[in-house]
């Protein structure tokens, strides 16, 4: 049953390691691999804690997002340079009740090859850029919160963009870190490497 239920996950994995299973991804045995490397989302040399990685089966299940937990008032930075395309900022309001998905405030940022990070549950009024604005990476985008469904205060993190066959979807990412270059893993600490 579960190596059927990997297999039929396999054709919508949607990330350019299309032959690697999901058991793979998440313990990060990826080779010859060209995705664009990302910044961890905070400031230089911070530690930060990885609660869900892709396909936790809290509240990521089917999905590439990572969550990383922190304290409210943390400093979010931009993981890849681009153009802001939305933000909200007005929000105070957080839960895990359904109607709390539409309560968080975030950051969007799409990048030259038009892909989009989505940066989530910052603190009411802790959105620093604005809609047109340009990032650099590793600019301070924002402080983060416990806005939108949210159980507990943390940064959640996913990327869409167009997958080797042009479907547009959430991607997979690389980052830079302590450890080198690597796909994340939950339950583990990662340091901020610019």
């Amino acid at each position: 049953m579960r190596i059927t239920f990997l297999l039929l996950l396999l054709p919508v994995i949607g990330f350019p390691q299309d032959q690697y299973s999901i058991r793979d991804l998440k313990n990060g045995k990826f080779k010859n691999d060209s995705s664009y490397i990302y910044t961890l989302p905070f400031k230089n040399k911070k530690k930060v804690f990885l609660v869900q990685a892709y396909e936790s089966m809290f509240s990521h299940k089917g999905e590439r997002a990572l969550d990383f937990k922190v304290k409210k008032r943390t400093k979010i930075c931009a993981a890849r340079e681009g153009v802001v395309i939305a933000a909200r900022k007005d929000s105070d309001k957080g839960g895990l009740k359904n109607e709390n998905l539409s309560d968080g405030n975030y950051v969007s940022i799409q990048h030259s090859d038009g892909s989009v990070a989505h940066y989530w549950h910052f603190q009411k009024d802790g959105v620093m850029v604005n809609v047109g604005d340009t990032v650099q990476t590793g600019q301070w985008i924002g402080l983060s919160g416990n806005t939108g469904y949210s159980a507990f205060p943390h940064l959640h993190f996913e990327v869409q963009g167009y997958d080797a066959a042009g479907q547009y979807k959430q991607l997979a990412t690389r980052f830079y870190t302590n450890e080198g270059v690597i796909y994340l893993r939950p339950g583990k600490f990662y340091k901020t490497r610019h």
